[in-house]
């Protein structure tokens, strides 16, 4: 009979342990999280210009004022960001009365949209292994997926962001009225970017 009640008594000690340990939360394997990407604004010295076809001729354009904005980690793509704004107003191109032309109603339509907007949730590369900014312009009302290639180097006072990318500017509703034929002006508008990024404070 003792040695019935300690066989007992000893399991039910184990059975106890066995249960306080399963009780018990199991330290956390979870890895630390993710250190935030580095955020950059616009520096002094960027420049967003533009080339479409007129009359047979090229002609050549600049936004004076645009803001950038990058977060970047070149060892995690899929959390990068990019938001470009440029203020259609802005425009130059060397000749006021095509500058006035451009912003009005039936191309730009500067006062009913005074903003055009690009933003890329994520970074990809491409087949050729060139980076990619995966994202959406918005331009006059419209907004439309769009990839754009960059090109990011390291410079002495932080990154320089360039590329050149091509839209069709009637897929945007630039060109209302008799700016919808193409006879006059391309539909292609090729855009060039370099932008100077410092560290964000």
């Amino acid at each position: 009979m003792t040695n019935y009640r300690l066989s007992l008594t000893a399991a039910a000690v184990l059975l106890t342990g066995a249960c306080h340990a399963a009780e018990t939360p199991a330290a956390s394997t979870a890895a630390p999280a993710a250190t935030t990407a580095p955020r950059w604004v616009q520096a002094p010295g960027s420049s967003l210009t533009f080339t479409f076809d007129q009359a047979g001729a090229a002609s050549k354009g600049t936004f004076r004022q645009f803001s950038t904005e990058l977060v970047y980690d070149e060892k995690s793509l899929a959390t990068g960001r990019l938001d470009v704004q440029v203020q259609i107003a802005s425009i130059d191109t060397q000749d006021q009365e095509r500058n006035d032309m451009l912003v009005g109603a039936d191309l730009f339509d500067a006062k009913k949209f005074p903003t055009a907007q690009y933003v890329a949730g994520s970074f990809a590369r491409n087949a050729a292994g060139g980076l990619e900014a995966v994202g959406k312009l918005t331009l006059r009302g419209v907004t439309r997926d769009l990839r754009i290639p960059l090109k990011i180097v390291p410079t002495t006072g932080g990154l320089e962001l360039s590329g050149a990318a091509a839209i069709k500017r009637l897929d945007y509703g630039v060109g209302q009225g008799d700016w919808q034929s193409t006879e006059g002006v391309a539909d292609e508008v090729k855009i060039q970017y370099k932008v100077m990024l410092s560290r964000a404070k």
